[in-house]
């Protein structure tokens, strides 16, 4: 049975502040001084970081879809059951969970208070916070 669950939507949040760090270090290698002899390194870290922030926009956009927080800190998310591994990170704005799977798999996965209506992100705190007191 399911404490918690809701449908997760994109966090415009998260979209924005890996938009801002990325432009800031895209900035940074543009306006530093580089030497005529440098430029391939320059170009090549450049690029790294366009596709890191490529890939860091989709991985955003992967964590949208159906999530559950069952008893004994499981975690139903990506059609998969999750532990919750450690004390979770709480903050006003957002949850770090550290997830493991009956596989092996580890997972870090943050979930940000605009990827979901008002009372299900106090809810879900309030469980959260009620479950790591208990461990």
């Amino acid at each position: 049975m399911a404490l918690w669950h809701f449908d997760l939507r994109v966090s415009w949040l998260a979209q924005w502040i890996s938009l801002l760090l990325h432009g800031i270090a895209m900035l940074a290698l543009l306006l530093a001084p580089w030497p005529a002899s440098l430029t391939v390194v320059w170009v090549v870290l450049l690029t790294l970081v366009v596709f890191e922030c490529v890939r860091s926009q989709r991985r955003i956009r992967s964590r949208e879809g159906d999530i559950a927080l069952l008893e004994e800190r499981q975690l139903y998310w990506r059609q998969q059951r999750w532990r919750i591994h450690g004390r979770p990170w709480i903050t006003r704005q957002a949850i770090l969970l550290a997830l493991r799977s009956p596989k092996g798999e580890q997972e870090q996965l943050w979930l940000m208070k605009d990827s979901m209506d008002e009372a299900a992100w106090r809810q879900l705190r309030q469980l959260l916070l009620s479950t790591a007191d208990a461990a």
